[in-house]
């Protein structure tokens, strides 16, 4: 009986969860007096019955001696009494809350032995608290690891483990091996010469030793704390390449091209964002660059000039800091050469925005570069190679067009109206001019009409007025052996005949409606442009030149005007470009189609024109900006630019700075015609019989100097055709400088008062006013002195070098 009540109280406490079956203890519950069953006794009582439905299951309970049956018939008999005593507990006084003292009791219970015939007692306590609940996850956590560490003794285990392991080893190994495959191949192409910091966004360039040659700050325009990522996957172009993309802001591309001669770095900006401009800038520093073209205070090299970010663009020197005659090019004495595209709306800043650098900086504003409906981009290459002089000559054959050279320019001079006849032109003056010259034994050459002979500007006819006869005074000069050359520009004035007609047929350069011609001020006169991106004006504009060469005899034209600072703030052409100064390339185009005796005053692009190109005019002063100091530095510059033919302007000048001046001061004229006499085309307006005979016995000698010298007829022009056929080849001015000679010599570097024509000329004129002596430099080799007939050792300074009024200095070389 002992064990059947231990039973009996036992089963009266079961709870029958869900996978388990737990028995309480009755006895320790303290009921409630209200006779009315609460909800949790009924609960307790479905739950009794549920227990005993399930006990046949059970086979043996904690005395280990009951069979199922006998359990079942127990339960049966004590079921009644539970419910009995159970009535009696009094109702709780929170129905839905256990008391304290009944959830911190602990419990007894049975639970079923894995033999699944022999039952344990057990005592549950109450919920752990958290600590100890954290206690158990770590333990359980702790007996997973382990139970992993004990499977992993297995064979079939370590065997996964291995496959899994040499898997991703292959994986890695061969991600890693494309990495350095790749970074190999972009070594071997960019060799060590280039180096890209993507967190500075610096550009260096170096050479074969390491040392730098070239540092370039890129992405100017993109706040610093921007950051980069790699593009080249969204992106990938042929060859090895750089590719970093800021988001939103701008992309760029850096790709490379090797030949014999040199290593080529094309650079590609592409802006992402309408606010977003494009700007690099370039350190000119532990170098000496050349390049531009016409810039106002001319210097060689280029670290005298400070020029504010302004558009790159052809203008007048008079009114702005750029000249009529630009290239987008650049040369640097440690080898180095840039180019920048034509379709860019470049601005450019030297030694200004930042000391010693070279910015190059893309963006639309309103003039002159107003075209935003195109992509915005900054493109520009940067060439290396092993010195200057080979690296121009691989940038001549990869950008520059050769010229077809007229030997006539090299013979004979061009005399030109202006200044002597810029407010006296008439026909009976123009006459009276040519026998003036003939009278003093002078070659005739050329007579450029270079001053107002139309009546009004763009009628291209004779102004009846002060040429009454034109079909006279032109045979007269003829006849005299003068062939004539007119100025013409592409503006026609208004009271200009054609003016109204070629309106109607929209003819000018418009507004975008294309309605209304815009008209500028060329000469103090209000004017319109000729649209030549338009095929029907173009034809129009050529017809009318032909005529007037067919018409009057006339053997060649000089095309001036046409910069691109000359066109009206909202100008529109037929064929918009980027780019203004794509109009000034098709203006020269139609020019060349016109003569065979062919100058021009302007130029972008432009260096295949068979023409000679005649600098800005020069005022008759002996200073460096717009004097006689500032021809070598500038006729040095455009034949680097590839320009072969440079006319340097009327000997003493073309302005003259006394306003009752009527000619050059005799020093000066003097000095500015022994340069001349070494240039390539040789101007003239103000005649030597205007002075006295010195000055025409002076003028005389530098006229024999040139043709034995240089052009050397006796010898079949040999020693010209020498200089020419390297232009060809390799694209070496006729006027050379110094370092072109010995490239990597620093005195040569910077010389800006010496020159030489072709490799075997030295020329070293006297620039200041009242010296008669000047220091000269030789680079390396022997050299004959021709004015006092010695020979001389190269490589080194000749110090006070006595040259007389009359004399020029000028050496032949030797040997090497």
């Amino acid at each position: 009986m002992s064990n059947n009540s231990e039973n009996n109280r036992a089963l009266d406490a079961i709870a029958v969860p869900s996978t388990s079956i737990v028995f309480k203890e009755k006895n320790n519950l303290e009921l409630p007096s209200d006779q009315t069953k609460p909800n949790w006794i009924e609960n307790r009582e479905s739950m009794e019955l549920r227990t005993n439905a399930s006990t046949d299951d059970l086979l043996f309970l904690e005395s280990g001696n009951q069979t199922p049956e006998q359990v079942h018939t127990n339960l049966n008999t004590n079921n009644s009494a539970s419910l009995e005593n159970t009535q009696q507990i009094s109702q709780p006084t929170t129905p839905h809350t256990t008391p304290s003292s009944i959830r911190r009791k602990s419990r007894n219970s049975l639970r079923l032995n894995l033999d699944e015939s022999t039952w344990t007692k057990q005592e549950v306590t109450a919920k752990p608290p958290a600590t100890a609940k954290l206690r158990q996850n770590l333990q359980a956590g702790a007996a997973r690891v382990s139970a992993v560490v004990q499977k992993g003794k297995t064979p079939e285990f370590r065997f996964r483990m291995i496959l899994i392991f040499l898997f991703g080893s292959i994986i890695g190994l061969v991600t890693f091996t494309w990495y350095l495959y790749q970074r190999q191949m972009m070594q071997l192409a960019f060799g060590d010469k280039i180096r890209f910091h993507e967190t500075l966004r610096i550009i260096h360039l170096l050479k074969a030793d390491g040392q730098e040659i070239l540092k370039v700050d890129v992405g100017m325009h993109i706040p610093p704390e921007l950051k980069s990522f790699d593009c080249q996957l969204l992106y990938p172009t042929k060859g090895p390449n750089i590719c970093q993309e800021w988001k939103y802001r701008a992309r760029l591309h850096i790709n490379y091209s090797h030949t014999e001669v040199m290593s080529c770095y094309q650079v590609h900006w592409e802006s992402l964002s309408p606010t977003t401009t494009l700007r690099d800038c370039i350190s000119l520093k532990n170098a000496h660059w050349y390049g531009m073209g016409e810039v106002k205070n001319i210097s060689w090299p280029l670290s005298g000039i400070a020029e504010e970010p302004q558009p790159f663009v052809t203008g007048d020197l008079e009114q702005n800091d750029y000249g009529a005659i630009l290239e987008r090019y650049w040369l640097s004495s440690e080898g180095v050469a840039i180019m920048v595209g034509p379709d860019i709306p470049l601005y450019v800043s030297l030694n200004k925005t930042r000391r010693d650098h070279l910015c190059l900086e893309a963006k639309f504003e309103n003039f002159p570069y107003h075209d935003s409906n195109s992509d915005l981009h900054l493109d520009y290459t940067i060439c290396t190679g092993s010195d200057m002089r080979q690296v121009h000559k691989g940038m001549w054959d990869k950008d520059f067009r050769r010229a077809n050279i007229s030997m006539e320019f090299l013979e004979v001079p061009i005399w030109a109206t202006a200044p002597k006849l810029e407010y006296s032109l008439t026909q009976e003056s123009l006459q009276t001019y040519s026998n003036h010259i003939m009278d003093h034994g002078f070659p005739a050459g050329f007579l450029l009409i270079d001053t107002k002979w139309q009546e009004v500007e763009g009628d291209l006819s004779f102004n009846p007025h002060l040429f009454p006869n034109p079909p006279e005074i032109l045979s007269i000069l003829h006849n005299k052996g003068f062939k004539v050359l007119l100025a013409v520009h592409p503006y026609v004035c208004l009271g200009a005949s054609v003016f109204n007609n070629a309106t109607d047929s929209h003819y000018f350069v418009s507004d975008k409606k294309r309605q209304v011609p815009l008209l500028t001020r060329w000469k103090n006169d209000v004017c319109a442009i000729v649209d030549v991106t338009r095929n029907t004006s173009e034809q129009w504009f050529y017809d009318r030149i032909i005529d007037v060469k067919t018409n009057h005899g006339i053997d060649g034209f000089l095309f001036v005007g046409g910069q691109s600072t000359f066109l009206p703030p909202y100008y529109y052409f037929y064929s918009m470009t980027v780019n203004p100064d794509n109009f000034l390339s098709l203006y020269l185009k139609l020019a060349s189609q016109t003569s065979n005796y062919l100058g021009v005053s302007v130029g972008f692009q432009s260096q295949h024109i068979s023409a000679f190109v005649r600098l800005a005019p020069r005022t008759s002063t002996w200073d460096a900006s717009t004097g006689l100091k500032s021809i070598i530095p500038a006729v040095l510059t455009l034949g680097l630019l590839g320009y072969p033919l440079v006319n340097p302007g009327s000997v003493g000048g073309d302005v003259f700075v006394s306003p009752n001046a009527t000619m050059p001061d005799k020093e000066l004229y003097i000095r500015w015609l022994q340069l001349a006499a070494f240039m390539p085309v040789v101007q003239l307006s103000v005649p030597p019989g205007d002075y006295d005979l010195d000055v025409i016995k002076a003028a005389k000698f530098m006229f024999k100097v040139r043709t034995e010298r240089i052009l050397q007829p006796k010898s079949n022009y040999e020693y010209i055709k020498r200089v020419i056929n390297e232009y060809h080849e390799s694209g070496a001015p006729i006027v050379r400088p110094l370092w072109w000679l010995a490239p990597k010599d620093p005195n040569a570097q910077v010389i800006d008062s010496q020159f030489a024509v072709g490799n075997d000329l030295i020329v070293a004129p006297v620039l200041e006013e009242g010296k008669r002596s000047r220091d000269v430099y030789l680079p390396p080799g022997r050299w004959r002195d021709e004015l006092f007939s010695t020979s001389r050792l190269g490589g080194k300074w000749i110090y006070n070098f006595s040259v007389p009024l009359d004399k020029v200095a000028y050496f032949i070389k030797i040997e090497d």
